[in-house]
């Protein structure tokens, strides 16, 4: 009897062992592939073909400050998680560049150079409830060519990528 509990609590650290040996290596080898998996429905995080084809022809390098401001205290909730989304997307144009997409964040907070910065390049603060101004914007620069997206709308999502690619 007591040969036998002492068999199974050995199967039992084998077994825990094994398992965790396995998980070990597949997450070694999963961090090997640098493959990304959109699973959302609408596949929001991944880029168009025809945005994938502009990317290909780049062959200058591609700067975009993006404005987004992180320490306003009255910045609603749903700005903030826009926000994201839009460094979200960003990162994919980043990463389907082959690095000519660099990208700078920036958070213009009231007299800063980040605001002083922001309003030269042509992004617009917008005046909350509270009289706080938040930025949610981007500048787009090529050589000498600049283009500005001076508030990124909510209310535009579904053609974030199509305004980001055509700027």
């Amino acid at each position: 009897m007591k040969k036998k509990t002492l068999q199974t609590g050995l199967f039992s650290i084998i077994g825990v062992a094994a398992m965790l040996l396995i998980l070990v290596a597949i997450n070694f080898i999963a961090g090997l592939v640098k493959q990304r998996v959109d699973l959302t429905a609408e596949h929001a995080y991944t880029l168009s073909a025809g945005t994938k084809a502009i990317l290909k022809k780049l062959d200058t390098p591609v700067q975009i400050r993006f404005y987004a401001s992180q320490s306003a205290d009255g910045m609603p909730v749903f700005l903030k998680t826009y926000a994201q989304q839009v460094d979200d997307l960003l990162g994919e144009y980043q990463q389907n560049s082959r690095g000519l997409i660099k990208i700078q964040k920036l958070d213009p907070e009231p007299d800063s150079d980040a605001e002083d910065s922001a309003k030269l390049e042509g992004v617009e603060p917008q005046m909350l409830s509270n009289g706080e101004r938040v930025y949610l914007g981007m500048s787009v620069s090529l050589l000498d060519q600049k283009e500005a997206l001076p508030f990124l709308s909510p209310e535009r999502e579904r053609l974030l990528e199509y305004d980001i690619s055509r700027a």
